[in-house]
């Protein structure tokens, strides 16, 4: 063995032993810089800061996005502190870290007197600082599965495909209204991928690169990401947690078990689809939480059981294919 291979070798022993321990750690720190200037105000001439204390006590009024925020944070610090229980908790941990990142980054919109004549709102240190925390975080996260084991190009040819499939298929569309909604099969593509490769593959394909590039194609702004499309896409990663029940190694054609852990987990991330859409309409457009329900109850579970359905009907032949080329290990 060359000392390159060594010196590989020994730094992914390291990420994998003690990078949970590290995001741990970023995820504090996000939270305790929050302590400081989020947001820099001008009101008639008067410089106002407003912290988290500010916040919380009411002293300034904000959206729920910052409380919304720093839940995730502390979710995030939740999972990641199970990571010894089982390192799967890590993809999770990292989906709520960066979700707080882009609502960090929103900050300045999301503060309610910003509408207001007179006042000028401005990015603060305080939520710049965590963002660079909160960033560290969700990366060591998922340092240790992929220094451990790092992604083939097989895979990336593999994910790219099934990216673009479902880049495709948003195309084919019942649109619902001139809100955004519509019936259509992009999940199915990204179904695939979280079941294949596991939960992380299913956020990073799915909630950040599919994601990012469909919310740019749609055009409905930036600050509709973090719910509409990083939570709704990357909720395919729920899916990938029930991989080894649905894709094990002595699954050969359809069974029952697989059929039941296909509907379950495609139920759960539907849900959680259901419930990033449902907060983005209430956040970005002040829908109120019925009208926000009503209104995504419209399209997602239509659009999620016809995912759910086609899959589990195709489950024999996916895992022959899974048995044809089967991944080395889920991440």
């Amino acid at each position: 063995m060359d000392k390159q291979t060594q010196t590989k070798k020994e730094k992914g022993r390291f990420f994998e032993k003690y990078g949970w321990i590290f995001a741990l750690v970023s995820g504090f720190i996000a939270i305790c810089f929050l302590f400081g200037q989020v947001v820099k105000t001008k009101v008639d001439g008067a410089v106002v800061d407003v912290h988290l204390w500010d916040y919380f006590m009411g002293l300034h009024p904000f959206d729920w996005s910052m409380y919304i925020t720093v839940g995730l944070l502390m979710l995030g610090i939740i999972f990641m502190s199970l990571h010894l229980v089982n390192p799967t908790f890590d993809s999770i941990a990292s989906m709520l870290f960066i979700l707080a990142i882009p609502l960090l980054a929103l900050s300045r919109e999301f503060y309610d007197c910003n509408e207001i004549e007179g006042v000028k709102a401005s990015f603060g240190w305080g939520a710049a600082c965590s963002i660079g925390f909160t960033v560290s975080a969700a990366l060591l996260s998922l340092s240790a599965h992929f220094v451990d084991r790092p992604i083939t190009i097989r895979e990336i040819a593999e994910d790219g495909i099934l990216i673009a499939a479902a880049i495709i298929l948003n195309f084919i569309k019942i649109p619902l209204g001139p809100s955004g909604g519509s019936i259509n099969f992009q999940m199915l593509p990204l179904m695939l991928i979280a079941l294949r490769h596991g939960p992380a593959h299913g956020l990073i394909c799915g909630g950040i690169i599919y994601g990012l590039v469909t919310c740019l194609i749609d055009g409905w702004g930036f600050a509709t990401y973090p719910f509409d499309y990083l939570i709704g896409f990357g909720s395919v990663m729920v899916l990938g947690l029930f991989n080894k029940f649905i894709l094990g190694e002595n699954q050969k054609w359809y069974n029952l078990k697989g059929e039941i852990f296909l509907l379950i987990g495609g139920i759960l991330c539907t849900f959680v689809r259901f419930v990033g859409s449902t907060a983005s309409s209430m956040i970005v457009y002040g829908y109120t939480f019925v009208a926000a329900a009503a209104y995504n109850a419209i399209y997602i579970p239509v659009s999620g059981a016809i995912a759910i359905a086609m899959i589990m009907a195709a489950y024999g032949p996916l895992l022959k294919v899974h048995n044809l080329f089967p991944v080395k290990k889920s991440i």
